[in-house]
């Protein structure tokens, strides 16, 4: 092995200690993470938690502490902490791992502890979340439980930027319990989302209704010509048939009826008698 190689694997391995360490001494202050990096000063260590207060202490007191332990059992070089907060707990998904993990460490029953996380992470507003229990949960024999809700990415861009993945460990008198949590942030584009413009679906639907109640005027106008124009038909038939009528008659078989002839005849024949 060249030394470069050494010496990477040993600073891995030196940066899973202190991780593992600062977990240890900082269940109950929600650990969510550590960033070590080395300046000229000395060694610059952020500190990502939920509860910073139990971090700093009173005066400041076990912050010191800390920074002692950590230079004394890791031969740091001037080790400076800086406690950086987590603005939302519920959807770190290493807190909330942590927190599964005290909570069966203190002896709570695993399916309550895992759906009341499940619970929290969706809550907070999450896209999706996992929760993987594993080892002997209920009996001598280690099993595999899972926990999910939503939608969770298992592959391609999306599983490496939207997912937040958290580990923590429960050691009990049965054996070890591996927790992993996965939490998919809401507020990343995957690409396959649909959005409905709302705006934009009123106009359409307006301008449907619009031409609609066109066409349905335009078909009452029509309906009325046509029917105007069988009335006109109609009547147009009949006077026809009155012409025929008219035309059929002949001038002859009118006889005009005078009333005076009449008289003159009724006056004849009186004075014959």
């Amino acid at each position: 092995m060249s030394p470069l190689a050494k010496h990477f694997i040993e600073q891995g391995i030196k940066l899973m200690q202190i991780n593992e360490f600062l977990r240890s001494e900082l269940v109950r202050a929600g650990f969510a993470g550590v960033d070590i990096q080395k300046t000229p000063l000395g060694t610059r260590i952020v500190l990502r938690t939920s509860r910073p207060g139990l971090v700093i202490g009173k005066g400041g007191k076990r912050i010191r502490e800390i920074t002692d332990l950590l230079e004394e059992k890791f031969d740091l070089e001037m080790p400076q902490i800086e406690v950086e907060e987590v603005q939302n707990p519920d959807l770190d998904a290493q807190i909330m791992a942590e927190r599964l993990a005290y909570s069966l460490d203190r002896g709570r029953h695993y399916r309550r502890a895992g759906y009341y996380i499940l619970r929290k992470v969706m809550d907070a507003a999450a896209r999706g979340v996992e929760i993987k229990i594993a080892g002997k949960v209920t009996s001598q024999r280690a099993r595999t439980q899972y926990f999910r809700a939503g939608t969770m990415k298992k592959s391609g861009h999306p599983a490496q930027e939207a997912i937040d993945k958290g580990v923590a460990q429960c050691i009990q008198k049965s054996g070890t319990l591996g927790v992993i949590v996965k939490i998919m942030y809401a507020d990343f584009k995957t690409g396959d989302g649909v959005h409905i413009k709302e705006k934009e679906l009123e106009k359409l639907q307006k301008h449907k209704e619009s031409l609609k109640n066109k066409a349905t005027t335009e078909e009452l106008i029509a309906e009325r010509r046509k029917e105007l124009a069988e009335e006109a038909e109609e009547a147009k038939e009949e006077e026809i048939e009155e012409e025929e009528i008219f035309e059929d008659v002949d001038e002859e078989d009118i006889k005009e009826i005078s009333l005076e002839a009449d008289l003159e005849d009724e006056e004849e024949e009186e004075e014959e008698k």
